[in-house]
Formats: structure tokens, sequence, C-alpha cells
């Protein structure tokens, strides 16, 4: 029981770490930053509302550094609970390997399958989901991401944003494409 207790503490005293550090999930990550991506992070993508961004750079840049760097500080102020990351199938393995080596963020990775039982975007381990997006854009995942019991979630990334095209025809009408939609929804 003391064990418990002792595990509960430290829990609750590390959630109040970015008060004393204000780079604090770069202590608790198994990383060190280059400098453009602890200016990205800390001065500029803490500081505003959390309504939506961009985070673009050129190939290579560490943007999944800056993403993870970020989703870690948010954990860890508890503003976050629920996290959805959708990428192209190549990037899925990379994404969650990145997550846990680098911030001991334990994402599941959600396939097809997954969904023929239960629906894995209600429960337990429905908080850290990454899923590729044409995985995501099947009827079957999509339908259970969009019953009614699944709590929204809190942030949701996009990688390959670029990827989720819309475009104005010459009779003016915006055409989407079914992943813009997918990302839109």
């Amino acid at each position: 029981q003391p064990e418990v207790v002792k595990v509960l503490a430290e829990g609750e005293r590390l959630s109040f770490g970015h008060l004393a550090n204000p780079v604090f999930a770069t202590e608790i990550s198994s990383i060190d930053p280059l400098p453009h991506q602890t200016i990205a992070v800390y001065d500029h993508m803490l500081k505003q509302a959390r309504l939506r961004f961009l985070l673009a750079d050129d190939a290579g840049a560490g943007k999944t550094i800056m993403s993870g760097l970020y989703l870690r500080e948010m954990l860890s102020r508890r503003l976050l609970r629920r996290i959805l990351i959708v990428t192209p199938a190549g990037l899925v393995s990379n994404w969650r390997r990145e997550l846990l080596t680098l911030f001991n963020m334990p994402f599941r990775v959600l396939s097809g399958l997954d969904v023929r039982q239960d629906n894995p975007f209600v429960g337990e381990n429905s908080d850290l989901i990454i899923v590729s997006v044409d995985t995501l854009a099947s009827l079957r995942v999509f339908s259970r991401l969009a019953e009614a019991q699944v709590l929204p979630y809190d942030l949701v990334i996009f990688d390959e944003a670029h990827k989720l095209a819309a475009d104005r025809g010459s009779d003016m009408r915006v055409r989407k494409t079914d992943r813009y939609c997918l990302a839109e929804a």
C-alpha cells in the first residue's frame, strides 16, 4: 500500500514540473532537441490557444520530434488526454516507435481488423491511438469513430497534411478529396 501512495504522490508532483522547468518535457524524454524544435514548441505552440496548428517544415527537420515534445508537455500538464494521430501507412510504425522510445508514450496502432469485434475508440486503450489515413477512411473504421459513445479526441494530428487536398474548379466550386473530407469530419 505505501508504494501505491508513493507512486500517486510522485505522479501528482510531476504534473507540476512545468512550473519549475519551462521545458519540462525535454527533461523527461530521451531527446536533446535542436534549437529550432525547442523554439517551435515552447515559444510558439504552447503559448497559443489550442485551436489549430499547422506545423510545416522541411523534410527531416524533426516535425515528429516537435509533435512529441508538444504532446509530452501537454500530457504532463494534464491539458490533453485523448490523442489521435492519422498518418500515411508507411509512417505508422515510425510514429509509434519514436513516441514510445523517445517520449515514453505508448500509442496503440489500429488496423482494420481491430473494429470487427469492439469499438477501439471507446474504453480502455482508446486514448492514445495511431491509425493510417487509409484505414481510418474505410467505412467500417470511420463509422466506429463516429459512434455516439466515442468521446471526442482532445488533439488530432494529421501527418503529411498536404495530401489532404481541396481545390477550386473553373466553376469556382470547391472540390474536396475524400481525405480532405475525412480530416474535416
